[in-house]
């Protein structure tokens, strides 16, 4: 019984943190001392613009975007054939500080940005 009271107290707690995280990063951010931007809608959709190659243009991207924990899972839809993003997601206050676990295309696995909210 005591286990089964465990569990369920350990589930509970996840799924809070999850939905915590889940809203908090729902808004707009800007890279500090940078050019990307990206904005986190409540349907689950992102879209913005980060830096994708050695020219370091801003190139605009759309997808969608889950959250697990600290995780945040992105799936790419524009530009195409991107591979999906993992990013390891602290915030506090009014900065957001992201670390690429999987960077796709577009990121360093292990590098990091900090954004602060915009709205």
């Amino acid at each position: 019984m005591l286990l089964s009271t465990y569990c369920l107290f350990i589930g509970m707690l996840t799924i809070s943190c999850a939905s915590k995280n889940e809203h908090s990063l729902v808004g707009s951010w800007q890279e500090i001392n940078g050019a990307e931007s990206i904005e986190f809608h409540k349907d689950g959709s992102f879209q913005g613009k980060m830096i994708w190659d050695m020219n370091k243009q801003p190139v605009e991207v759309m997808g969608t975007y889950t959250v697990a924990g600290e995780l945040v899972n992105l799936k790419i839809s524009k530009p195409g054939g991107l591979t999906p993003m993992a990013w390891k997601v602290s915030i506090a206050g009014s900065e957001m500080t992201v670390v690429f676990e999987q960077g796709g295309a577009l990121k360093l696995d292990a590098s990091s940005l900090k954004y602060r909210r915009t709205s």
